[in-house]
C-alpha cells in the first residue's frame, strides 16, 4: 500500500520551510519527508534517503495527512535531570586543611 501526503495548504508549507532552515534535526527530517512524499517519492525511498525507518515515514505522513503540522511538530522532550548550579564551598586555590 502506498501512501502520499495530502495537499499542503500555503500555511503549512511555511511552516515546513521554517523547520528545514531551523536547527532542529527532527523537524528538518518531518519537512523533507513530506515534501519528497508531495514530489511523488516512494516511503520506502524516503526512508532510504533520510537513513530512517519506513514506518517512521509512514507513519510521520499518516499524522500529518490526519492532523496537519500540529500533529508532527516537534516537541521538547525530558534531557533527564535539570542542571544545578553548584556553588564550590572552597575555592580551588586554598589548600585542604
Amino acid at each position: 500500500m502506498t501512501i502520499r501526503v495530502r495537499t499542503i495548504t500555503g500555511e503549512e508549507s511555511e511552516v515546513l520551510n521554517h523547520w528545514q532552515r531551523s536547527d532542529s534535526i527532527v523537524g528538518y527530517r518531518r519537512a523533507r519527508m513530506l515534501r519528497l512524499s508531495e514530489a511523488g517519492w516512494k516511503s520506502a525511498d524516503i526512508a532510504q534517503a533520510l537513513g530512517v525507518h519506513v514506518e517512521t515515514v509512514r507513519q510521520t505522513i499518516k499524522d500529518f495527512n490526519e492532523g496537519g503540522v500540529q500533529s508532527i511538530a516537534p516537541r521538547l522532550r525530558s534531557g533527564g535531570r535539570k542542571a544545578r548550579l553548584h556553588t564550590p564551598t572552597r575555592s580551588p586555590a586554598q589548600p585542604k586543611r
